[in-house]
């Protein structure tokens, strides 16, 4: 008996490596952008990515741990910024927090038509709020470093010592997220990025610490 050959179209059985993983990602990623996450199937992901539905559920076990490996990628970004934050001891914190929400910005900007998709489910998966996965420990160790941050520049003398910084760190992690939500569906908005230095004005020129 001759083996039935198998159709051109179906995807070959790849189960493991980074190889793999990025494809699915990247599939993942222009899926979401473009139909959005509840209009997206493992099917679909499986089937733009080229591997098996298979695949893809042995990589990541559900959709919403595809889009917390998504998630966890801006998450290690934002780590190492604030990690490069903290090893610069000679600018002021508020230069700092400048340059890291701008650094922010360009990256979120770059795949506004993703974010625009999927923030709101993005922000509840890194509180852990939705199914778990690497965002919730990726995000607290972000806010920790933010505060040490905070602290650090309470101690030097340019950030107010009025709140406590785990406050004050807060405060900025909810500036970030209203602006970006407003910027994402507000069609009139332009760039992210002086918008969230506007606002980083406003809240800075309140945090900083008053000189006489």
């Amino acid at each position: 008996m001759t083996a039935r050959a198998r159709p051109a179209k179906e995807a070959a059985v790849r189960t493991y490596g980074d190889e793999t993983r990025e494809l699915i990602l990247k599939a993942a990623q222009k899926l979401f952008a473009t139909r959005g996450l509840h209009e997206t199937s493992m099917q679909n992901i499986a089937d733009e990515a080229q591997v098996s539905r298979a695949t893809v559920f042995n990589q990541f076990g559900s959709k919403q741990l595809v889009l917390d490996a998504i998630t966890a990628r801006s998450l290690v970004a934002y780590r190492d910024l604030l990690a490069a934050a903290l090893a610069d001891e000679q600018q002021p914190t508020p230069d700092l927090i400048r340059m890291l929400f701008k650094q922010m910005s360009a990256g979120l900007e770059k795949h506004r038509a993703l974010y625009r998709e999927v923030f709101t489910e993005i922000r509840k998966l890194s509180m852990g709020l939705d199914q778990g996965g690497l965002s919730p420990r990726l995000r607290e160790e972000a806010f920790g470093m933010m505060v040490r941050l905070l602290k650090r520049g309470q101690a030097r003398g340019d950030v107010t010592r009025k709140y406590p910084p785990d406050v004050l760190a807060t405060a900025f992690d909810s500036l970030l997220s209203g602006a970006v939500i407003q910027w994402l569906h507000d069609p009139k908005k332009g760039a992210l990025s002086p918008l969230l230095s506007s606002l980083l004005d406003v809240l800075l020129n309140g945090a900083a610490a008053s000189r006489r």
